[in-house]
């Protein structure tokens, strides 16, 4: 339905020799009344506030979680709600790394699973992975050694045997999902300290 210069519909026009004063009225207040309005800015405020913060924030990526962790929806949902609380997120022992456990389904037992958070800045030492690794970025991004970068809505598969380094990009942190079978690192102090990184 298209509308003319005058913000009327066509159909209108067609009907406007039959229009009484008052039919003219009439229709000219309901279309202002169905005509799209910005909502109130304090209603739009709320919304965009509602959606920034978890686990809404990270909704788009769900159904990733749940694939990733095997989970359904809802124990993504509780995951998140979970680190809305920073004390929630465990220190280890390499600096600017963060860890929040996640329980996940029977396909990823005896994997160990994340909610990874990576200070900006960060360099991940170089490492080995005797299994398969997966790291599903959320937020922020880091460049891997073989200069790939891998930003929000990435997928990072390490084979098994693979081995690699990052650094997570200055601007902002680094939060990711993890899955990993195992993890190794190449250097002498960084094995030290790996024993007590889980």
């Amino acid at each position: 339905m298209s509308a003319s210069p005058f913000g009327q519909p066509e159909f209108l026009e067609e009907l406007e020799d039959e229009l009484t004063l008052e039919d003219r009225a009439a229709l000219g207040e309901l279309i202002r009344l169905v005509q799209p309005s910005a909502p109130p800015s304090s209603a739009a405020t709320r919304l965009l506030r509602g959606v920034e913060e978890l686990p809404l924030r990270y909704a788009p990526f769900f159904e990733r979680l749940a694939e990733l962790w095997d989970l359904p929806v809802d124990g993504v949902v509780a995951v998140l709600e979970r680190a809305r609380s920073p004390e929630a997120f465990r220190k280890t022992a390499l600096p600017g790394l963060r860890l929040l456990d996640v329980e996940g389904g029977e396909r990823v037992r005896g994997a160990d699973l994340h909610l990874v958070r990576f200070s900006p800045g960060m360099r991940f030492p170089r490492h080995r992975h005797p299994g398969d690794e997966a790291l599903f970025v959320l937020e922020g991004s880091y460049r891997d050694s073989s200069g790939r970068v891998v930003g929000p809505g990435d997928l990072h598969e390490m084979a098994a045997g693979s081995e690699h380094g990052f650094v997570v990009a200055r601007g902002e942190p680094c939060i990711a999902a993890s899955v990993q079978r195992g993890r190794e690192f190449t250097g002498w102090l960084i094995r030290f300290l790996s024993m007590f990184v889980r």
